[in-house]
């Protein structure tokens, strides 16, 4: 009988980003849809020509409804944060340092360890869960704090003489976007897709290069990237894929951009060679 295939670390790490943005974009689009709900009804009701000061009831059911949506969406994606960052990230991490281990060139001699979660490994994931957890669950904070702001918005549309159009309405609460601290959007599932693979990336290459200098004690790193990505960022002409870098400059640069295809190869073979400089082919 044939033993199943392992998935590799690509593979691997896509099946977890996979599985989070699935339920984010369950639980974003019940979010949305409960918004469009309250839109309709409020536009029913302007055709209708509802009175004002009271809230109509399709309006107040609509609105009911939302308030339900937005809490669903708060304990939701907290919890798919929390699972990411206390379950998801340390896979990632594990999936990177093991994967190291397996590639890495080995001086003549030289022995290949089996992972372990090791003081140095526990220290450096505890340092990326808590950088990484805080900017899930400020983007839900955000969120929340928007949906709130809708209903208010639309309490007010609801009693109001004039209301504003649903249109109006719609464009100045989305919440099928996220907004940055510089005002630009940006759908909320590419959002996702973009920080969810940065940040599975990263972790799994920081496991990489943890298990680089502490398991193998190995300085240099070979590099292996999309054909065209550069080194610090995609469009740099310093490309990454193919060179050696120290383990300490790879550290800096785990990832060039989201999506990056990065991946670091322990060259402990190296330790001793003469002259290398950062970025020369491997």
């Amino acid at each position: 009988m044939t033993t199943p295939r392992e998935p590799d670390r690509n593979e691997a790490l896509g099946q977890l980003l996979g599985a989070a943005l699935l339920q984010l974009e369950r639980d974003w689009a019940a979010l949305t849809d409960a918004q469009r709900a309250v839109l309709n009804a409020l536009g029913t009701a302007r055709r209708r020509g509802a009175g004002t000061r009271t809230v109509p009831p399709a309006v107040r059911e609509a609105l009911d409804a939302f308030t339900a949506a937005t809490a669903g969406f708060n304990t939701n994606i907290g919890a798919l944060a929390e699972r990411w960052a206390a379950v998801d990230l340390p896979r990632a991490y594990r999936l990177g340092a093991e994967d190291a281990l397996r590639a890495a060139v080995l001086a003549p001699g030289g022995a290949r360890p089996a992972f372990a979660w090791s003081t140095a490994h526990q220290d450096v994931l505890s340092v990326l869960t808590a950088a990484c957890y805080p900017v899930l669950i400020r983007r839900v904070a955000d969120t929340v704090r928007r949906a709130q702001a809708f209903a208010r918005a639309a309490t007010t549309a609801a009693r109001a003489a004039e209301p504003p159009t649903t249109s109006v309405l719609a464009a100045d609460h989305p919440l099928d976007t996220v907004t940055y601290s510089h005002g630009v959007q940006q759908p909320a599932t590419s959002w996702a897709r973009a920080a969810f693979a940065a940040q599975s990336v990263t972790v799994a290459n920081t496991g990489a290069l943890t298990a680089t200098t502490a398991d193998l004690e190995a300085r240099w790193v070979e590099v292996t990237d999309g054909p065209e990505c550069g080194w610090t960022s995609h469009p740099e002409l310093d490309r990454a894929h193919g060179t050696l870098r120290s383990a300490e400059e790879a550290a800096t640069y785990p990832i060039a951009h989201p999506g990056c295809l990065r991946r670091f190869i322990p060259r402990p073979d190296l330790n001793h060679a003469p002259a290398i400089e950062e970025g020369q082919p491997a």
